[in-house]
């Protein structure tokens, strides 16, 4: 019984692979849950990060960091777990892209969303009444953000680091590529690239679906 509904489920999985679903997922989770209409200022650009230093997730983050206060011309505030190599290598990208050293503040003491949120209402509460723009992977920008509210930071908003969509044609037709000619080439874009990423999105967003609800249970959000 047990194994029929894993099946079930994991049936369920790869057909949603096959349809646009979970990129709405995603995009769901990145986006703002306090956006609105009024003409938001920010005065200070936090990002939360967790990862190592070159890493995907965190170069992501830094380009749209880099992007914002550089247009703001307001200081930078980064929460990420305690890692000195980390926190150079950040510093050094954030500067190579023109922003200040100086106005750049790390906490490190925070190893998950709520203790670093907790950390920085504790040694820099007067951010409670500043305009913040927050900035961190998609799926992770709707807990984010309703973390700081529960915490009592009213005046946020948040830009999930989304990359950017490739426009270019990847089909192999017309390509002599040569090989076994008595295996099939895979011209469907849909099998070779839109699928594999798509479950990939999908086990990202189940994570992080859990990790609201265990949030929502904890009273964090």
């Amino acid at each position: 019984m047990t194994g029929s509904v894993f099946g079930i489920i994991f049936l369920i999985i790869l057909i949603l692979a096959l349809t646009p679903a979970p990129f709405y997922m995603h995009y769901a989770l990145g986006a703002d849950p306090n956006k609105s209409e009024e003409v938001f200022t920010p005065e200070y650009i936090l990002m939360l990060g967790g990862g190592s230093m070159p890493s995907e997730d965190n170069l992501m983050r830094l380009y749209y960091v880099a992007e914002y206060a550089n247009h703001y011309r307001v200081p930078v505030i980064i929460l990420h777990p305690k890692d000195s190599i980390s926190q150079l290598k950040m510093k050094e990208e954030l500067t190579a892209k023109g922003i200040n050293g100086d106005s750049i503040f790390f906490f490190m003491e925070g190893t998950n969303t709520r203790s670093q949120i907790l950390e920085l209402k504790s040694e820099y509460s007067e951010l409670i009444d500043h305009n913040l723009l927050i900035i961190t992977s998609p799926e992770h920008l709707t807990r984010t953000i309703k973390c700081f509210n529960k915490l009592d930071f009213r005046q946020v908003r948040g830009q999930g680091a989304f990359a950017a969509v490739i426009h270019f044609d990847l089909s192999l037709k017309d390509q002599k590529l040569l090989g076994n000619k008595y295996v099939p080439e895979i011209d469907n874009t849909n099998i070779r690239y839109t699928f594999w990423n798509y479950l990939k999105l999908e086990i990202t967003c189940f994570r992080e679906y859990f990790a609201l609800l265990y949030y929502k249970l904890k009273g964090w959000i």
